[in-house]
């Protein structure tokens, strides 16, 4: 595992946050305070949802909010967090990632999840039954243009004869496993880069991360090689100690995590542009952020 904490930010995609005036705000602010990398996640439809992104509100697809990041910003890595592998055709998402990579030339990290909203799935006809199955094509159809471009081959109903794919998956893109579930684990041990659940407790992380290394030793992988991340809603408000981030984020260190996500939950605008900054505060004097 990497020694170095890396932090990286949620950016404002859902409900009226989700405007291009905003975002750029955003994103500028926390790059100004030292945040180097920037996740985005996904839904295509939003109806019958109960939480803080409901029906008939914004979301933004999330590979289109990456490019345009990236044209905001130089010096940035990029990231899904996550992309619901089921709900689109793997070649034709494939592209999208490689065309990204290859005019950013930016570290990119797919985060990929098998998903869990089966009215989403039923509104874009794909069986929700299938999903764990449709998300482990993915990761094979990933790990297989990505390592072995020239090689040919099937997964599932995709075939490949060894050439066409350009331009090509390379080093710089890899392969994040989303979720909490022992599939999850299983499936970043035979396929991903890295692993990043959500908003786990400690125990629960230490829990994972052991199994994670079980599954990793019958799949034949190194450990050692993969990337431990969480991501994390916080809510630095005015009354938060100092060392909040350090305090919060001190624990799963300790339990071997290297990479977070970091959501700053609120609807309003200059309460988050606020928050920013009061976690670059909280972050730097933990030495996490310069």
């Amino acid at each position: 595992m990497p020694d170095v904490v890396r932090l990286g930010l949620q950016v404002p995609q859902a409900g009226p946050n989700a405007v291009a005036g905003f975002i750029k705000d955003f994103v500028h602010r926390a790059h100004a305070g030292g945040f180097r990398m920037f996740w985005v996640g996904d839904h295509i439809l939003m109806g019958g949802f109960n939480h803080r992104a409901k029906e008939h509100e914004t979301f933004l697809e999330p590979l289109v909010l990456l490019s345009y990041i990236a044209g905001e910003l130089g010096d940035i890595e990029l990231g899904t967090s996550v992309m619901i592998a089921p709900y689109r055709n793997a070649f034709s998402v494939m592209k999208s990632i490689a065309t990204l990579a290859h005019l950013t030339q930016r570290r990119l990290s797919i985060g990929i999840g098998a998903g869990w909203a089966e009215h989403e799935f039923d509104a874009l006809g794909v069986p929700f039954r299938a999903r764990g199955r449709l998300a482990n094509e993915f990761c094979q159809l990933f790990t297989k243009l990505r390592d072995a471009p020239g090689d040919a081959w099937e997964v599932g109903p995709y075939v490949y004869q060894g050439s066409g794919f350009e331009p090509p998956l390379d080093a710089h893109v890899n392969l994040w496993v989303g979720g909490n579930s022992p599939a999850a684990r299983r499936r970043t041990a035979r396929w991903g880069d890295g692993w990043q659940p959500t908003g786990l407790t400690v125990e629960a992380m230490q829990t994972g991360i052991a199994e994670l290394r079980e599954f990793c030793q019958e799949a034949e992988r190194d450990f050692s090689a993969l990337e431990i991340g969480l991501r994390l809603r916080i809510r630095p408000t005015p009354e938060a100690s100092p060392h909040y981030i350090g305090d919060l984020l001190g624990p799963y260190i300790d339990a071997g995590v290297r990479d977070f996500l970091l959501e700053i939950n609120t609807r309003d605008r200059q309460r988050g542009l606020e928050s920013i900054d009061r976690v670059v505060a909280s972050a730097q004097l933990a030495g996490f952020i310069s």
